[in-house]
């Protein structure tokens, strides 16, 4: 009895930022994880060559080389922050960590505060490359512009988080891999095509395609509205059930 005592002790002041230290390295700790971060950062660099290669169709400045790669990043970087979320489940590991840890909200919170970080790192390495493939572009001798505002920096690290607290969302809601995954690349699709009629006005708040893209292209006047919508609608309220969902869910 005094053992399983001390055990609820030692395990009810786990330290947050020891909680998130091992979500941070759970995250990249499965196979799919690492070769899924090894493809993003080479499309990463990939997607900068292009504007370096096509001169003629893409603008010698910051705004023509950051948007390819926040489209690789939006598109590629949820997936690991998917599995961030679910792996352990499909893997059947979350009994020891909620044996660990049984406050499973401060588990949710850590696994999507690691995803928020890898977001971070990866609008960083973007901007990297981006920086590089522009000075390859000047030392070619061809008319570049350097100056960069602050708000497409915004703008691009705003994009990339949303899209990823966008996958960390149907994770936690779905805790399933494949089904997340899906439901990620699909239902925006889904929406813009089924945003018709009386859905117009709706999709036009909730569509986050385009709701998205005005954040990439840091154009905040008159989209404020439709931004938080989405973000509310797509975002906050599934991460909320996922939470609700994940503390009353049985583990076998």
């Amino acid at each position: 009895m005094n053992t399983l005592l001390a055990a609820t002790t030692r395990t009810d002041t786990v330290p947050f930022l020891r909680l998130l230290r091992i979500e941070w390295r759970k995250s990249a700790d499965t196979r799919a994880a690492r070769w899924m971060l090894v493809v993003i950062t080479v499309l990463v660099a990939g997607a900068t060559a292009v504007p370096l290669l096509l001169p003629a169709q893409f603008p010698q400045a910051w705004p023509g080389y950051l948007g390819p790669a926040a489209l690789v990043l939006a598109l590629l970087l949820p997936v690991v922050s998917i599995l961030t979320l679910t792996s352990e489940w499909g893997q059947r590991s979350v009994l020891v960590t909620f044996t660990q840890e049984p406050r499973r909200v401060r588990v949710v919170a850590a696994k999507v505060l690691s995803g928020i970080l890898l977001s971070l790192l990866g609008s960083a390495y973007a901007l990297a490359a981006a920086a590089g493939a522009l000075a390859l572009s000047d030392g070619l001798g061809r008319q570049v512009t350097w100056h960069l505002p602050w708000r497409y920096v915004i703008g691009l690290v705003a994009f990339v988080l949303l899209n990823s607290l966008l996958g960390m969302a149907f994770g936690a809601l779905l805790l399933n891999t494949p089904a997340a995954i899906v439901l990620f690349f699909v239902l925006p699709t889904i929406w813009t095509l089924i945003s018709y009629g009386w859905l117009e006005k709706a999709g036009r708040w909730l569509d986050t395609t385009q709701t998205f893209r005005y954040v990439l292209e840091a154009d905040w006047r008159g989209h404020g509205g439709p931004i938080l919508a989405s973000i509310g609608f797509w975002i906050v309220l599934p991460l909320a059930l996922g939470a609700l969902r994940t503390a009353r869910r049985e583990v076998a």
